[in-house]
């Protein structure tokens, strides 16, 4: 949240949260949250994306999305 629109890779992310088994432990934790988002027709507040030639998936929260959050938060 306190750096919306910075792309992180799943590797990163993990190691920066301490989640064990790296980037697929970041893709483990968020399955849930996006199940329960499917389940109301809604999508998760975080976005992602794949990049073959690198073989690595990044992460990152829209301005507006860590805005609201930032807001909650203080």
């Amino acid at each position: 949240m306190d750096q919306p629109g910075r792309k992180v890779s799943g590797k990163d992310l993990a190691s920066t949260l301490d989640i064990p088994n790296g980037a697929a432990g970041v893709a483990g934790v968020l399955a849930w949250p996006a199940r329960h988002c499917a389940a109301v027709n809604r999508v998760g507040p975080w976005r992602w994306e794949y990049r073959s030639e690198e073989d690595k998936t990044y992460y990152w929260i829209d301005p507006e999305v860590a805005s609201l959050f930032q807001k909650v938060r203080n």
